[in-house]
């Protein structure tokens, strides 16, 4: 998906953070740092993904931006 490469690599960066349990402070920074681009979406942002960002759902959020997750609607 084209236009979300900062957000993708944030992504992937906090989900290895979760993997490093003494990676707290800096695991603080990354959900900040998400929580800014999640409110820097713009209009066109597929529903999807804006529907991922806010309910923090990170996985999810990145299987959308690599295709995996073609939902139009949310199933939660």
């Amino acid at each position: 998906m084209n236009g979300y490469t900062e957000l993708e690599a944030s992504l992937k960066r906090m989900l290895e953070l979760i993997q490093d349990k003494a990676a707290g402070p800096v695991l603080l920074a990354q959900i900040e740092h998400l929580d800014q681009l999640a409110q820097g979406l713009g209009p066109e942002t597929p529903p999807m993904l804006r529907h991922y960002m806010e309910k923090r759902g990170y996985p999810k959020a990145l299987e959308f931006l690599a295709g995996l997750d073609e939902r139009k609607t949310p199933n939660c």
